[in-house]
């Protein structure tokens, strides 16, 4: 955000993330209430500087960023709402890796911030930060959404108050080895950060969850409140009435569809103001064989969803005493749950100048002025049902406590019975619970049943994301959960998952990237679970151009022999898959890349006595 204009410009969240072009992310810690395995991959992309405009990448750039980022990125959640698209990349497996979930019961909180904080390193090895708090998850969608993006160092920039607060509390779930959250805090604390022209943050409001926080309230004399956000309580609204004789003109700005839920109480509000509400996803849309109809999977929560399209998603509140002018926004809605610290959220308090409280007039125009309904609305039994899935969801999230382990080239499901007798079935014993491997079919679970076999799966698409359906009827709602693999999968499982859609000839291409040290862009999309065309590279000469060649390895290795090093690595990992892979589906191509590993061994040879005679030189 930004006071240089009255409308507030857009920024994409992704160009918030991505590194300089002469940086390197060195480490990156996200939070968010939900997600999708698309936008996690467009993250990772952005993190590496491998993304197109479009948030998308090829699969070489994809495998790119996974290994560049491993062990560097975590992506923090709540448990039960990481969402299972349309189609699933088949390589989307290998992001399991990147992703820690919040146990919390929803009946009661929830995890709930949306931050970023993200270090960089520069080629000269300099260190710098960036820190995004906003209202916005890790899914696909364009609703309205408001975020602070601070950056590190700069005039004007200075420690603000709360910082290690929310450092202390990513690093503890990120759960990263090396990573201490107490000393990684306290270097936080240090930090000096640059705002946005016309901001100033006096801190940083941190909720744990733990149900402690106080509640902002409008002091005596105050003349304007306003209030933005998708989710509201009677109990919230009525807090933000300031005391003494004097009025404060109050506006609000919701969705019909919470104006009409709560009624005829928004009717003292001097201006009621409506948006689109965020659409909700059909989600993980999977047929139910004995239904005879296909089923509607809903989501629908207490306090936020997965949205898609251009509804209201920002939330924040705003006070105007005289000239003061102070903004709350981030992850909260108005709503008791988030404001009093039952869920864990992230604010950022600011004290603005009049040319961003255009911004925020600006949003208010774009509004449609409403009336309060005369009654509160009644929910009809769709509403109810959809009610009675999304609280079965939130069951089977809580008592979840499975792993996975591999037993005769399949997988084994294994839930602890002494933490959760049972199973994590729903109360509701109507509401049946099916569970699947990521790309494999849906399988019932009997209650009082702890273990699942969910069948073979092969080493390129094992992954730590478990589907869970949970259904009545014709209505089902899917969703992912990680369940934690003894013994982990490990690179092996990435590199398999990489061989398997890249191909030797995307291999070659990737390799011949790294070598010219270049931004060319690969070929495919790595959302496309398809493996690369299998071409034959030795009988097709336009494809032998594939192939590095020696004037490209020894430029490689002249121009930074560290940066060839790490490229070196990658071969050796990479082409006995690769070679495995050839062997199986074309012996001509085989017996070329065959060819180009002599090469390479001999070159990698010759290049490394090189390198020790100059050392000793």
């Amino acid at each position: 955000m930004s006071g240089a204009t009255d409308s507030w410009p857009a920024l994409s969240f992704l160009e918030g993330l991505r590194p300089g072009p002469d940086e390197r992310v060195g480490l990156a810690l996200l939070a968010s209430y939900s997600a999708d395995l698309g936008s996690i991959g467009a993250t990772l992309l952005a993190l590496a500087g491998k993304e197109t405009d479009a948030g998308r990448g090829s699969p070489s750039d994809f495998a790119d960023a996974v290994e560049q980022l491993r062990g560097k990125v975590r992506i923090i959640i709540q448990r039960g709402r990481l969402a299972k698209m349309r189609r699933t990349a088949r390589i989307a497996s290998v992001l399991d890796q990147f992703v820690r979930e919040v146990d919390f019961d929803e009946a009661t909180h929830s995890w709930h911030p949306k931050a970023a904080l993200v270090l960089t390193r520069s080629i000269n090895g300099e260190d710098g930060w960036r820190l995004w708090i906003g209202s916005r998850n890790l899914t696909e969608c364009v609703n309205r959404d408001i975020g602070l993006l601070l950056i590190s160092g700069g005039k004007g920039s200075i420690p603000i108050p709360g910082a290690d607060d929310l450092a202390h509390a990513l690093a503890d779930r990120a759960a990263l080895k090396g990573l201490h959250s107490t000393s990684f805090a306290a270097m936080i604390a240090r930090v000096a950060w640059r705002a946005p022209t016309g901001v100033r943050v006096e801190r940083i409001r941190w909720a744990a969850g733990s149900g402690d926080q106080p509640i902002p309230a409008p002091p005596a004399g105050t003349d304007e409140i306003v209030m933005v956000s998708p989710f509201i309580d009677k109990n919230f609204l009525a807090r933000q009435m300031p005391k003494g004789t004097k009025p404060a003109r109050r506006v609000l700005l919701t969705t019909r569809r919470e104006i009409e839920r709560i009624g005829p109480s928004l009717a003292d509000f001097d201006d009621l103001l409506a948006l689109d509400a965020p659409d909700y996803p059909l989600g993980d849309l999977e047929p139910d064989p004995h239904a005879s109809a296909s089923p509607t999977d809903v989501s629908l929560a207490d306090d936020e969803e997965e949205e898609v399209g251009r509804g209201l998603h920002a939330k924040l509140l705003f006070m105007r005493s005289g000239r003061k002018r102070t903004l709350w926004l981030g992850s909260a809605n108005a709503t008791m749950r988030a404001w009093s610290g039952r869920n864990a959220e992230v604010t950022a308090e600011l004290l603005v100048t009049e040319s961003v409280e255009r911004g925020l007039k600006a949003l208010l125009g774009s509004a449609r002025p409403v009336k309060a309904p005369s009654m509160e609305h009644v929910p009809d039994a769709a509403a109810l049902e959809e009610e009675a899935l999304e609280r079965a969801r939130a069951q089977v999230a809580a008592r979840w406590a499975a792993k996975l382990t591999i037993e005769d080239d399949g997988l084994r499901l294994s839930h602890r019975s002494d933490l959760h007798p049972g199973g994590p079935h729903p109360d509701d014993p109507d509401i049946a619970l099916e569970v699947g491997s990521l790309h494999g079919e849906l399988i019932a679970w009997p209650v009082q049943q702890d273990v699942v076999h969910l069948g073979p799966v092969v080493p390129a698409e094992r992954s730590e994301f478990v589907r869970l359906r949970v259904s009545r009827g014709s209505k089902g709602l899917s969703w992912l959960q990680r369940a934690p693999a003894e013994p982990p999968f490990g690179e092996d499982r990435d590199r398999a998952a990489f061989v398997r859609i890249l191909g030797a000839r995307g291999f070659l291409l990737w390799l011949a990237g790294l070598l010219a040290d270049d931004e060319r862009q690969g070929e495919g999309d790595w959302t496309n679970d398809e493996p690369q065309e299998r071409t034959d590279l030795a009988t097709n000469p336009a494809l032998d151009l594939s192939l590095p060649t020696l004037e490209e390895i020894l430029a490689s290795w002249a121009r930074d022999p560290d940066k060839f090093r790490e490229i070196e690595r990658r071969v050796s990992q990479y082409l006995p898959a690769v070679l495995d892979q050839a062997k199986q589906e074309d012996p001509e191509t085989a017996a070329m890349l065959r060819r180009f590993d002599d090469l390479w061994s001999k070159l990698k040879s010759g290049l490394g006595a090189a390198g020790s005679r100059g050392k000793r030189s």
